[in-house]
């Protein structure tokens, strides 16, 4: 608490995953960080999630930032519930452990998500996500011998 820059930072990181994620459930690659609004506004989600959002960029303090992602994490878990690849997973945000930060706690989908998983190779995998979500380079994800040689890191260490 107390460092609004880094958190209004963080809430940008935060939409930019949100807006991500509701491309991946339409199946849709995110584009190039420039196009991205432009891909999202074309999602089931982006009419009612863009005005919550928006409302979270431009907060100036973390508490009303926190109530727009707090809104927007319901929206996208509801959005996922739909898709009907899980058993329900419950949409509500909750305090992050004894902090006073409301969050989705978004381990629980990816714990429902892995369970349903039945191809034994990709279930061997870790869960560590697509190289795209921390990797934000253009440089390596444009040249596939560097991202190749990033995950080929990741994965030996």
């Amino acid at each position: 608490m107390g460092d609004e820059l880094g958190s209004a930072v963080v809430a940008a990181r935060l939409v930019r995953d949100l807006m991500r994620l509701c491309l991946l459930m339409k199946r849709r690659y995110p584009p190039y960080s420039k196009w991205l609004g432009s891909a999202f506004a074309r999602t089931a989600q982006a009419p009612a999630l863009t005005p919550v959002i928006t409302a979270a960029l431009a907060a100036t303090d973390w508490r009303t930032r926190e109530y727009h992602l707090a809104g927007a994490y319901e929206a996208v878990a509801v959005a996922h519930n739909q898709l009907g690849l899980t058993d329900p997973v419950d949409p509500a945000t909750r305090p992050y452990h004894s902090r006073p930060f409301q969050v989705l706690h978004a381990e629980r989908f990816t714990a429902a998500l892995r369970v349903n998983i039945t191809n034994p190779t990709i279930s061997s995998l870790p869960a560590m996500g697509t190289v795209d979500q921390f990797i934000d380079s253009t440089d390596v994800l444009s040249r596939p011998e560097l991202t190749r040689a990033s995950i080929n890191g990741l994965l030996t260490s």
